[in-house]
């Protein structure tokens, strides 16, 4: 930055001092004659002074000012631009930390899923092997039930059937029995009682 204001400074001297000399020249020739030129000379050397003072002072007060403002510039152009670049990098960060949240997310929800699917998979199995255990014990019940009632029946109908064959025996008897056969009857059976107690002595 130096050297280009150097570059504009040194580039202004020489123009304005061949701006001055042209001057100088136009004024001798609108005056002519030697006195003229003495004060030609005179005014030339004061421009030249003034014009070295400007510079120097211009050197001195502004050429710093002006590079001051230049560096502030370029460190507030690069301060910008770090800043642009530290939030890109921040941008590109946030970016793959959120591709792998969703990548991570995608993985969680697959695994979720299964896990649900075996979850229902489990539940049906215990339904069914429950569903079978109570079928079964139902059926045991039933079994049991109804062998109960077989053997419930069965008792009914024998103690119906000894109870119709001792009323058809008890009818027969007394339609073909005799008083003489009851009478016979009545003396074997004290006799066997008789009989029986003298076995017992």
């Amino acid at each position: 930055m130096r050297k280009h204001l150097n570059k504009v400074v040194g580039f202004v001297v020489p123009v304005c001092s061949l701006l001055l000399s042209s001057a100088l020249w136009a004024a001798e020739e609108g005056h002519g004659g030697h006195e003229g030129i003495g004060s030609q000379l005179l005014v030339l050397v004061f421009f030249t002074i003034n014009f070295l003072l400007f510079a120097l002072l211009l050197r001195k007060y502004a050429l710093p000012v002006v590079r001051d403002a230049l560096r502030n510039r370029r460190d507030t152009v690069v301060q910008a631009l770090n800043e642009a670049k530290r939030a890109r990098e921040e941008a590109e960060t946030l970016r793959l930390e959120y591709e792998q949240r969703l990548a991570g997310l995608a993985a969680e929800r697959e695994r979720l899923q299964a896990e649900a699917l075996e979850a229902a998979e489990r539940e049906k199995e215990k339904t069914l092997n429950e569903a079978r255990r109570m079928a079964e014990r139902i059926h045991t019940e039933a079994r049991m039930v109804a062998q109960r009632e077989i053997e419930e029946a069965r008792r009914i109908l024998r103690q119906e059937v000894a109870e119709q064959a001792v009323r058809i025996a008890t009818e027969m008897i007394r339609s073909h029995l005799t008083r003489a056969d009851q009478h016979r009857f009545v003396q074997d059976l004290a006799l066997e009682v008789t009989n029986a107690g003298n076995e017992s002595r």
